[in-house]
């Protein structure tokens, strides 16, 4: 073998044994005697083998080796054994030890124990001892002297071998410990990405002090706090006073039994603002650290749409009311209006001044009897029936009911109504567009304005409808919301959000389609386009679809 380099970590641990071997005594047969050395290596190389083959039947049964298995160890152990041999001759040749060193860490032999390996060998070791017995029986004192070398080598190899498996054994743990730990800040890092992109407020509170170690980014956003600012507070501060007992009562809770949540928390931003949060708190342990994680869902949209709910409901609820009031006004509306008709017939011009007087009542009675009449048609229930319907009809006695509204908010009303043909369509589906469409525009000018109605014929069998106040105004980043349910940048109690959806999903069932135009502090305008081509002398046959 060439005298290449040995690697530093195999060269200090050939020295170090070498070290024990000489200062234990233990090598009682010096390098020296090259004479001897070469007797024993010449008769290892002879011998190895005859003895392989009952070596093999020996411990591939004992070890449990499959046959299949035994040419290829024939084979690695003649190899080896030559080596060996080489090295009994010539100390300095430690090629044997390179291969045992590489073969612990990554050869055949590193998949199982050292101590079977070791018993294989002290086998073989056994088996040229009693061979060198037999052949030189004749000279029982070179028979010992080639025993005794044979036995220190063996030693030596054995001391080798030993800790070359514990070497192995011990890189090999040091790697998975470094893989391990290379994989935790891994998985630590994956963590922490899924923590700071979760959708919701996290805060992580040490189980033992009760006060926060992290917090995501959501967080920060929220309660408008850096990382920094937070850790080593108690989390109890980040809840309003009134709320802190039932805060300390959640986190005490995910201690003794995991989990718990509520949802009657709010969280305290650094603007003194109050966030209504569904709180879900979770005891973990992760190494040394114990911690509760608090999953904090901004609920405010929940609640805002609970309130508006319940303001609906209230309202349909007061609709149906006035519904009710206003029918039962009918008959004594009618009664009087009958006594009038009989007082006008007594005057019969005899007295101007009481006849005029009587006139006017009779007018205005008639006025409240439309108004009536209006408010119980726009109650109605709207089923599905198709009616011809003059659009412009509609409008027209649609501001007639909410003209006392419209007088209240300052609104003047201007109506540009085009002549446009009759149209096949739910008489009060189409009331309601008209009423939403109005009462938005109302409370967009809060300190009045002008509101304007248009309708024009836009083609053979097309209407457009026109609605434009000269309010507030929509900014552009809301005009693509509005059309949602339940969307709507109104006070508590002036909107539910539902009304524009109603007006989309109404012209979306009649195939109609609405838009938007709007500028802040100028004013909106909504126009809807209305297929008409449903009226019976255009179409009477019109198939569905």
């Amino acid at each position: 073998m060439g005298r290449s380099p040995l690697e530093p970590s195999l060269a200090r641990h050939l020295e170090r044994i070498t070290g024990y071997l000489r200062d234990a005594g233990l090598r009682q047969i010096p390098p020296e005697r090259t004479d001897l050395r070469r007797t024993l290596a010449d008769f290892m190389l002879r011998r190895t083998p005859a003895v392989l083959e009952p070596w093999l039947r020996e411990i591939g049964p004992a070890l449990g080796i499959p046959e299949a298995d035994w040419p290829r160890i024939r084979e690695d152990q003649a190899a080896a054994v030559s080596r060996w041999a080489r090295h009994i001759a010539d100390p300095a040749n430690v090629e044997t030890y390179v291969m045992l060193s590489r073969h612990t860490r990554q050869g055949f032999i590193s998949r199982f124990p050292a101590s079977r390996f070791l018993a294989t060998q002290i086998r073989f070791t056994q088996l040229l001892v009693e061979d060198i017995k037999r052949e030189f029986a004749h000279d029982p004192a070179q028979a010992d002297q080639l025993r005794q070398l044979l036995g220190q080598e063996f030693q030596e190899r054995v001391l080798h071998i030993t800790d070359f498996f514990v070497q192995a054994r011990e890189d090999e743990l040091r790697r998975q410990e470094a893989a391990y730990r290379e994989e935790l800040l891994e998985q630590e890092a994956s963590y922490r990405r899924a923590i700071d992109g979760a959708p919701a407020c996290i805060l992580m509170v040490d189980a033992a002090a009760g006060t926060l170690f992290d917090v995501n980014h959501v967080a920060e956003r929220l309660l408008g706090y850096g990382r920094e600012e937070l850790r080593g507070r108690p989390f109890q501060d980040l809840h309003p006073p009134g709320e802190r007992s039932r805060a300390s009562t959640l986190w005490r809770s995910a201690l003794e039994r995991g989990h718990a949540s509520r949802d009657d928390l709010h969280l305290l931003t650094r603007r003194g603002e109050l966030v209504p949060v569904f709180a879900n708190a979770g005891y973990i342990e992760y190494g040394p650290r114990r911690w509760v994680q608090l999953i904090c869902v901004d609920i405010s949209d929940r609640k805002r749409l609970e309130s508006q709910l319940i303001q609906s409901e209230k309202m349909a609820a007061i609709g149906q009311f006035a519904a009710g009031i206003a029918h039962e006004l009918r008959n004594p509306l009618a009664i009087v209006m009958n006594a009038l008709y009989d007082l006008h017939q007594i005057v019969d011009g005899r007295n101007a001044e009481v006849a005029e007087d009587v006139r006017i009542a009779e007018e205005e009675i008639g006025r409240a009897q439309a108004i009536i009449k209006n408010l119980l048609e726009f109650s109605r229930e709207s089923g599905a029936e198709l009616t011809r319907l003059d659009v412009n009809d509609l409008l027209t006695r649609t501001l007639q009911l909410m003209q006392k509204y419209l007088q209240d908010n300052g609104v003047r009303v201007t109506t540009e109504l085009g002549a446009i043909p009759p149209c096949l369509a739910n008489q009060n589906a189409m009331r309601q567009i008209a009423l939403n469409l109005i009462t938005n525009a109302v409370q967009a000018m809060p300190e009045g304005g002008e509101l304007t109605l248009r309708t024009a014929a836009v083609g053979p069998n097309l209407i457009r409808i026109e609605v434009r106040d000269t309010g507030i105004g929509i900014p552009a980043e809301h005009l693509q919301d509005i059309f949602n349910p339940f969307y709507t940048t109104k006070a508590p109690g002036q909107g539910t959000g539902l009304g524009l959806s109603v007006v989309h999903s109404i012209l979306r069932r009649y195939q109609g389609e609405i838009r938007v135009a709007s500028a802040v502090g100028v004013g909106t305008t909504f126009t809807i386009d209305l297929p008409c081509q449903c009226h019976a002398e255009v179409l009477p046959d019109r198939p569905e679809g």
